[in-house]
């Protein structure tokens, strides 16, 4: 079996692929977490009846040990024991702060939202690439048919976006060439970004 390490290596590209994230790593806590697992009384009921009030007891005591296969055992002082399956009970985790962390069953996940210059900057350019594929749309072009983009604009910002990004764009909106100058093409359209915009022109 796969420990974290081998999975994260073995599928992270198609995690962050699947979930729009740039990095993945290993999870750590500064705060000692204590694993707490919390019978579910509506499951218990109908399987354990009138035992039902002791495991739940005992569960909040820590009366628990895991076994295989996801199933865990409830004891209790006296000797009696309870063997619950994986539907039967939660897992939480004592010590995480509740910001931005996700729990599920032996897997916590934290995501950092922090937003970088560099996020922000590769934000744009995906909205200009939607931007571009709906002119490409409204033009009729058809899919495989790859365009020429020429643009106008006197937003340095938004300038120095289409050349650090230009290979994605080229790539995502199937782009012949960028090039900065005016011209009366096949589409036109104004792309805005808050308060920096640029003119877009496409043609065959």
């Amino acid at each position: 079996m796969l420990n974290e390490q081998q999975l994260l290596e073995k599928y992270g590209e198609i995690i962050k692929e699947e979930v729009n994230v740039k990095e993945i790593w290993p999870f750590s806590s500064d705060k000692p977490l204590v694993k707490v697992f919390k019978p579910l009384g509506s499951q218990l009921s109908a399987k354990f009846g009138k035992d039902t009030g002791q495991i739940i007891a005992n569960g909040k005591q820590g009366n628990i040990r895991e076994l295989e296969n996801g199933q865990i055992e409830v004891f209790s002082p006296q000797g009696w024991s309870w063997v619950l399956s994986a539907e039967d009970y939660e897992v939480a985790y004592e010590g995480l702060d509740a910001n931005n962390i996700a729990v599920e069953g032996n897997m916590i996940t934290e995501l950092d939202l922090t937003l970088t210059p560099e996020l922000e900057r590769e934000g744009v350019a995906r909205e200009i690439s939607r931007f571009l594929n709906q002119m490409r749309k409204d033009a009729d072009f058809a899919v495989e048919q790859k365009v020429k983009l020429s643009y106008t604009t006197e937003s340095e910002y938004l300038r120095a976006i289409l050349k650090e990004f230009s290979d994605f764009l080229k790539s995502e909106a199937l782009l012949l060439s960028i090039e900065e100058k005016e011209e009366s093409w096949s589409i036109s359209a104004v792309f805005s970004s808050g308060n920096e915009s640029l003119t877009i022109s496409l043609n065959r």
